[in-house]
């Protein structure tokens, strides 16, 4: 699966509200100045990360996408912080919860009246349909688990295939919870930065039931 032109604006909009999220300081009794002069510091507090988070919420709630380079540039901006990784877990799990609410990744209320092999199926199913159609991701399922695997991810291209896995992977993680009460892990089976052609993530859950 290669990057499209037009990515989801779902992407660069988790990407900011995660980098929001972790740059705002908690409630340490710090005195109102110094907390307002810490907050001048921190990107994800500037106006213009809010004037970009409020531009990506208006083009979700139109269906509207950004340019690959765009979606590059703000993959990238996380790559080059201390704390990427936990920037990037977080995005990952915000996307799946919006496109789920989208593009119908859960089973809603019905899912309580299924039993749980059945339950997990359609889970599977829907959380398939939700990533396909929001990041173009191919969720296929075999009896050891449901996998994603990308050549050309916008972690690779932003240069960041190691960090910016942890992207793919809680977003992968988190449209499986959403939909199927999946609580295993995500396991990084290759990725390009060991050299392999792809990158892979599968699911491993604890009772091994697909």
């Amino acid at each position: 699966m290669s990057v499209s032109a037009t990515v989801n604006a779902i992407v660069p909009l988790a990407l900011l509200e995660a980098i929001r999220n972790l740059d705002t300081p908690l409630d340490d009794g710090l005195s109102a100045e110094l907390a307002g002069e810490t907050f001048t510091k921190r990107l994800g507090l500037s106006s213009t990360v809010a004037a970009q988070i409020q531009r990506y919420r208006d083009m979700v709630s139109r269906g509207d996408g950004v340019t690959d380079e765009e979606a590059v540039q703000v993959f990238r901006l996380v790559g080059r912080r201390s704390d990427a990784t936990l920037v990037y877990s977080d995005a990952g799990r915000r996307a799946a919860r919006l496109a789920a609410r989208r593009y119908g990744g859960s089973l809603g209320p019905v899912g309580r009246f299924v039993p749980k092999a059945t339950r997990r199926r359609m889970g599977v199913r829907a959380a398939a349909r939700a990533i396909r159609r929001a990041f173009g991701l191919e969720l296929k399922a075999d009896p050891g688990g449901p996998w994603v695997g990308v050549r050309d991810s916008l972690a690779s291209r932003a240069g960041f295939e190691g960090s910016g896995c942890f992207y793919y992977a809680a977003l992968i993680g988190e449209a499986l919870r959403v939909a199927s009460d999946f609580e295993g892990s995500m396991i990084h089976e290759k990725c390009k930065s060991r050299g392999d052609a792809e990158c892979r993530w599968k699911a491993a859950d604890a009772d091994q039931r697909w």
